[in-house]
């Protein structure tokens, strides 16, 4: 009965932050639920545990997506590979732009600090499934040449030559470079539209500014278009 009062309660937070943005209370997702306030303190902290429960549930399902969309595509063909990841990526943003918010929204300390509920593994678990977007194609001895070779300095310290931060395997420098500035301009592109910085321009107009952007980055890291 505990486990499903706390789903109870993390799906009543949620249905209330895509009504009502990000001031949630404790006091309306218990009167929503027929609960007393010092109620909902037996299953979460304070509102920012709640939250950070969220963010963790939030960044698995974007890991999901992720890997269920990199998972149907040729493990080879990197092209696919950087279509199907950013589609998804940029799906999970339009799906649920409140949960996304949540997500990448302006920094709170007090979100996903807590020992049992803290998202930051939840978080690396979202980096690591992007960083199987180039792991199988350099499994398969297909090295791609990203359009920027250069790699700085303290990148190279930091990141080596590099080891992918999941399980170890050796992603090299220049390619982990190029798979971050995926990730840059995927999320920018997410961003400038959940947060409707896009909304001079028709859905129609976005969706082929947004097949560009995936052209670019396949250019840039160094695939063809398959």
């Amino acid at each position: 009965m505990r486990a499903a009062t706390i789903e109870e309660i993390k799906e009543t937070a949620t249905r209330m932050l895509r009504e009502h943005g990000a001031d949630l209370r404790f006091a309306d997702i218990a009167r929503d639920m027929g609960m007393t306030a010092p109620a909902l303190y037996r299953y979460f902290a304070d509102r920012d545990e709640l939250l950070s429960a969220l963010m963790v549930d939030g960044f698995q399902e974007m890991s999901d997506a992720l890997t269920a969309a990199l998972n149907a595509a040729a493990p080879d063909d990197l092209a696919g590979r950087i279509r199907a990841a950013a589609i998804a990526y940029r799906d999970f943003a339009k799906a649920d732009p409140s949960r996304f918010s949540l997500l990448f929204g302006l920094p709170n300390p007090g979100f996903g600090r807590h020992s049992e509920h803290s998202s930051g593994p939840a978080a690396g678990a979202t980096m690591a499934s992007l960083e199987r977007l180039v792991q199988s194609v350099l499994e398969r001895g297909k090295l791609p040449t990203p359009l920027v070779r250069d790699v700085g300095p303290t990148w190279t310290s930091e990141a080596g030559t590099t080891a992918q931060r999941s399980d170890g395997v050796r992603i090299p420098a220049d390619a982990y470079q190029a798979l971050v500035h995926f990730l840059a301009a995927v999320h920018g592109f997410a961003c400038l539209e959940n947060f409707d910085h896009l909304n001079w321009i028709s859905e129609r107009s976005r969706d082929e500014l947004f097949e560009a952007q995936i052209e670019l980055l396949i250019l840039a890291m160094g695939a063809r278009p398959a």
